[in-house]
């Protein structure tokens, strides 16, 4: 997360959206960027409500924007699936490797996900206590670039972001019958980044973009 109290701007993490290439880039030109365990690095929704959002609107001369991208719900399992097949991880309970992404997605959807399945949804990620979803400036995954111009726009920086974090090359092959499983199950999750896409140029058009 970085927070600009100067440009009254929240940038959420949201995990597999390029975030990470996004505040290496920005950071120096933020007052705020939380780092360390991935869930302070990725607060969420819930959580900036709780314990940060009084003091963050109090520091801030406007009311501020909070930004965060949405990606694909299919692309976005893909791109965990492969982030975790890599080598080397830290945490080797959560390898994907020597799983198919057929089984990544039926733990998923399980009750009791298997480690490497675990993985919460973008839609939890950014929703208030009351479930509605507290982003005021919402980007579709596939307006990276526009996204990181309107934040370096709103910095002043010319800091571009570099490639991070990058997943490996895997195969995503996915039954039809459980394709059509996840997208019943988890409908918020396509909605929310529907509503991205279709609110597009309307942001565009807000944001000046």
């Amino acid at each position: 997360m970085l927070i600009s109290y100067a440009q009254s701007l929240v940038l959420f993490a949201t995990p597999k959206t390029g975030s990470t290439a996004l505040e290496y880039a920005l950071a120096p030109s933020c007052d705020v960027r939380l780092t360390g365990a991935p869930a302070r690095r990725h607060t969420n929704m819930r959580t900036y409500e709780a314990r940060m959002e009084p003091k963050v609107r109090a520091l801030c001369p406007e009311e501020p924007d909070l930004v965060a991208l949405v990606r694909e719900p299919l692309d976005w399992l893909g791109s965990w699936y492969r982030y975790r097949a890599r080598p080397g991880m830290k945490a080797p309970q959560n390898s994907t490797r020597g799983m198919s992404f057929e089984e990544f997605i039926a733990g998923y959807l399980s009750d009791t996900p298997p480690q490497p399945s675990r993985l919460g949804s973008q839609t939890d990620f950014m929703a208030r206590a009351d479930g509605s979803c507290g982003v005021t400036a919402l980007f579709p995954y596939e307006r990276f670039d526009e996204a990181a111009a309107y934040l370096r726009r709103k910095l002043e920086t010319v800091a571009e972001p570099d490639a991070v974090n990058v997943s490996p090359v895997a195969e995503l092959a996915l039954s039809p019958e459980l394709e059509a499983r996840l997208r019943e199950e988890r409908t918020a999750d396509f909605a929310l980044h529907q509503q991205a896409l279709a609110g597009w140029d309307a942001l565009a058009a807000r944001i000046g973009l």
